[in-house]
């Protein structure tokens, strides 16, 4: 399955058909705790796929797999939970929203917060932090576009280029933000810090002082002295291919539950940080362990793992996970990535004319593929009608009431789709370059469907396999029609550029309005309460000029071992480690 989050791109790994032999007890290694409750001092998490880098904001180096780590090595001051709702973490810090005209949050840091090395988190750490995200440090080069590249090469500006340059002086433990206009995620912008002692000792400076060196260079916007410090930022963390090892040591502190300790071989172990001041982690090791996905459920029951969250579960996995019975515990739900048709309706486009959408909006035979692809996994899954809100989402029914235009297409209309074909004056059958990822054999089988049933509306799909999916929808011309995913995390600005006219990740060419003016006043809404009304506007126009054709939020997976408390199924991008600080492991 091919998915792509919002800001940052990450193909999913396609699962096979999974291979089970002998028997076994579900559950990692690891010896006894001298408790009585004998509990594991490690517990081993499967991944699918090495981790890119200690630094996980990077465009290299943003994915799931980082995110999985980060969850217990990268503590911020909230947290998205597994229902989209944002938890403020008081142990790492405070924070409080002061000015709404210009919008001002002051944050402080624990007193006690320090980088597992000792190093005190403080005001150096805010200001590289927004340096490398705000793309206000060009480095006088340009893209293919032609727009200018920054220094830093971040996954993404989103919040941070909205902030003035943070004041402040060395050694600070509180720092205000200042927007220069209303952003409506800002409680989860300050969600990531590297440590800008290692930055600056990397690139040359000295990292004495509490980084006044660093400080000074970014407060005098000093681009020939920070390029050194952002080709570390860039690149010095990096992994190697695989994780055959770690970087040095004192290269990767961290400010969450658990440090770095090694890695070998694609395995990575992190331990407790003695230096963490919240609350201490349960279980002394937590063990990443890259496997094959096409053993990930052997690997379970042999005990080589005690969890793993599939990226693309298949109806045969959630059976063989069955199979172990007592020995395994599965949680599933739908998740906050969907599968969706997108159109190319640029002018010359096949789907410029909205009544040729809206024919095949009718003959897309929705229902069928949630029945044949996603209730194999989940039983509860269900068609999506919305955009911006998931069923895994408390608001989604509520916003769903006030979108009456997509109970036009809840089942295949194919009468209907051939009316509006010739009411658009097109010749039929009309032929459609239908692109899928050529890795994806789940696509390649929803297009036959679609094909199946559009073929009879009075078009000709072509499927189209292609190698390098995102590379040509960034291509006008080269498709007509793609199948893909979009994977989020259940923030409020995160789609603007999947929607609005001349957008980033708006590759079909896209324009309306109504749309444009509800997405600039939804980004500069700081009430999520408030936010709901402008969306459901916002969903229904999605509907009345059709963006896409939505099909239904994937299935999700988490697997543990019985012998695991905590684990649960999360459904966004964040994974199960989202809490894997709390978890435990008896033994027998």
């Amino acid at each position: 399955m091919t998915i792509r989050r919002r800001y940052a791109a990450i193909s999913a790994v396609a699962a096979g058909a999974l291979l089970m032999a002998g028997c076994g007890s579900a559950g990692g290694g690891g010896k006894a705790s001298p408790t009585a409750e004998k509990l594991a001092d490690s517990i081993t998490i499967g991944l699918e796929l090495a981790p890119d880098g200690y630094n996980s904001y990077t465009a290299a180096t943003n994915s799931a797999y980082d995110q999985y780590i980060d969850n217990l090595t990268q503590r911020q001051f909230a947290q998205v939970q597994p229902d989209a709702t944002i938890k403020a973490d008081k142990a790492f810090g405070t924070y409080k929203k002061v000015s709404d005209d210009p919008l001002t949050v002051k944050y402080t840091f624990a007193k006690d917060a320090v980088w597992s090395d000792g190093v005190p988190l403080d005001f150096d750490d805010v200001l590289l932090a927004w340096a490398s995200s705000s793309g206000n440090y060009p480095s006088g080069q340009t893209d293919p576009a032609g727009n200018p590249v920054d220094i830093f090469n971040t996954a993404s500006t989103n919040g941070w280029a909205e902030i003035e340059k943070p004041q402040g002086k060395a050694g600070d433990k509180s720092f205000t933000l200042v927007y220069k206009s209303p952003y409506a995620d800002w409680e989860t912008v300050a969600d990531y810090f590297m440590p800008a002692h290692i930055a600056a000792e990397q690139g040359g400076m000295s990292s004495a002082n509490n980084g006044a060196e660093l400080i000074k260079a970014i407060e005098d916007d000093d681009i020939a002295a920070l390029k050194p410090v952002a080709k570390f930022w860039n690149e010095g963390w990096l992994y190697q291919e695989n994780l055959p090892s770690l970087p040095d040591p004192k290269l990767i502190p961290t400010i969450g539950p658990y440090k770095y300790d090694n890695a070998s071989n694609g395995t990575l172990t992190l331990v407790r940080n003695d230096k963490w001041w919240g609350p201490k982690a349960k279980t002394e090791k937590i063990v990443f362990k890259t496997i094959n996905v096409d053993e990930a459920v052997q690997a379970l029951q042999n005990g080589e793992i005690d969890s793993f969250d599939p990226s693309n579960p298949t109806g045969d996995m959630v059976k063989q996970l069955a199979d172990l019975g007592a020995a395994a515990k599965v949680d599933k739900g739908q998740s906050f990535a969907f599968s969706h048709v997108d159109f190319d309706s640029r002018a010359k486009g096949v789907f410029h004319d909205i009544k040729v959408r809206q024919a095949f909006l009718k003959c897309v035979p929705r229902k069928e593929l949630v029945d044949k692809f996603a209730k194999p996994i989940y039983a509860k899954s269900t068609v999506l009608d919305l955009r911006e809100y998931l069923p895994a989402q408390a608001e989604y029914k509520e916003v769903l009431a006030g979108v009456p235009e997509a109970k036009k297409y809840a089942d295949v209309d194919l009468p209907g789709a051939k009316a509006l074909l010739a009411d658009a004056g097109v010749k039929t059958p009309l032929k459609v370059r239908f692109i899928y990822s050529s890795s994806s054999t789940l696509r390649a089988d929803q297009l036959a469907l679609i094909k199946a049933s559009c073929d009879q509306a009075g078009f000709s799909v072509q499927a189209k396999p292609d190698p390098d999916l995102f590379t040509t929808l960034t291509h006008p011309g080269e498709f007509d029609a793609a199948v893909f995913g979009w994977s989020g995390s259940g923030l409020i600005a995160s789609g603007q550029s999947i929607y609005v006219t001349g957008g980033a990740q708006n590759y079909g060419g896209y324009s309306d309005k109504k749309v444009d003016d509800l997405w600039t006043e939804i980004v500069k809404t700081t009430d999520r309460a408030k936010v709901v009304p402008l969306k459901t506007e916002m969903e229904e126009e999605l509907w009345v000029n059709p963006y896409n054709v939505v099909l239904y939020p994937n299935p999700g997976v988490t697997a543990f071992a019985s012998s695991l408390k905590g684990p649960a199924y999360n459904p966004t991008q964040y994974g199960s480690t989202w809490n894997a600080e709390t978890w435990t492991k008896t033994l027998d």
